[in-house]
């Protein structure tokens, strides 16, 4: 699965865009990115599965477009 990156969270990874292999939920998804990124784990973000901002653990389909947001304001 892919994931897309915006903001300050590609200058963490180091690119806009993971792949991800074997993920069943956002969970998951996390823990494994807080491993293989671990500056992630002090920054603020969201995830979007599908467009939607997710607020508490979800199932990811293979074919699910996550996002990962850093906080923004709008106006």
């Amino acid at each position: 699965m892919t994931v897309k990156i915006f903001g300050q969270l590609g200058d963490i990874i180091g690119t806009n865009l993971i792949q991800v292999n074997d993920i069943v939920n956002t969970t998951e998804l996390v823990t494994n990115l807080q491993s293989k990124y671990p500056a992630l784990k002090n920054a603020k973000y969201k995830i979007a599965v599908n467009r939607n901002i997710i607020q508490s653990n979800t199932t990811l389909q293979h074919d699910a477009e996550v996002a990962l947001l850093p906080p923004f304001s709008g106006g």
